[in-house]
């Protein structure tokens, strides 16, 4: 597999580490590689779009900008069109690559990650898109080493069966040593894991109060054996399908799904 042009982003931002292993990975895979990242840390954004501030795109080198938006941003930002043709003037990738993360993106992290929300916003555009995340032990020691070992060989995987299993795919990388890690294993998305949000309250300099948004996370809660959370216990990367669509087909077209319904009296 060898590509031409790889776009890659995240959520963490531009100096992010794990922005650093996503680029040397798509120079595995591609002779061109493109940078679009958040100016400053963007996680939690999941698909949003700054609608009422202007966007800053500031070159870092050769191929490489940071956009003072979200990770969504960040990708429209890559495909627009480029009037000074100083960018990808409007030439669309062959993959966009979103990562790699710094933490799991599992279970119910899926619907609000920046670094999901970034290949979401590819696909949207027909573009194959990845969103790569690495779990860890210490938050202030993650090793990347499963993910630089695994993610191109995934991916290339990936691609051969592009016509069977879709476009765009999520990714999470056990903490294992990467000799332990046996190989992948496609996943579904189990809820459960979120219990309950919580606020914690803190007080500034003049005594007004304020509160940061938290929440408790229960992965023991997960059980289901195709869950994503199931493979990472078991050592494998888990591979999730992603659909750009949020339209629910399957209750759609159950039984007793009516296409039509009139109100009571209309017509009369």
């Amino acid at each position: 597999m060898r590509l031409q042009r790889i776009v890659v982003t995240n959520d963490d931002g531009i100096d992010a580490p794990g922005l650093a292993v996503a680029e040397a990975i798509a120079h595995q895979l591609a002779d061109e590689v493109w940078t679009f990242a958040p100016a400053l840390d963007q996680s939690g954004m999941a698909q949003a779009l700054s609608m009422h501030q202007p966007l800053r795109i500031v070159p870092h080198g050769a191929r490489r900008f940071s956009v003072s938006g979200t990770p969504a941003d960040c990708v429209m930002a890559a495909l627009a069109d480029d009037p000074d043709g100083l960018r990808m003037g409007g030439q669309a990738p062959d993959l966009v690559l979103s990562g790699v993360n710094w933490g799991a993106n599992l279970s119910d992290s899926v619907m609000y990650s920046g670094t999901v929300g970034a290949a979401l916003t590819a696909a949207h555009f027909g573009l194959p898109a990845v969103a790569l995340s690495q779990l860890f032990t210490q938050r202030d020691h993650i090793d990347f080493a499963p993910a630089q070992a695994h993610a191109a060989t995934t991916i290339e995987h990936l691609w051969t069966q592009r016509e069977t299993l879709g476009c765009c795919w999520n990714i999470n990388f056990p903490m294992r040593a990467p000799a332990d890690i046996a190989g992948l294993r496609f996943v579904r998305q189990v809820g459960g894991s979120m219990q309950r949000p919580s606020l914690v309250s803190r007080s500034d300099g003049r005594g007004m109060e304020y509160h940061w948004l938290s929440f408790a996370r229960n992965w023991d809660a997960i059980v289901d054996a195709a869950a994503d959370v199931t493979a990472i216990r078991d050592a494998r990367v888990a591979v999730m399908p992603l659909m750009r669509e949020r339209c629910d087909e399957t209750r759609l077209s159950g039984a007793g799904v009516c296409s039509e319904f009139d109100w009571p009296g209309a017509g009369d």
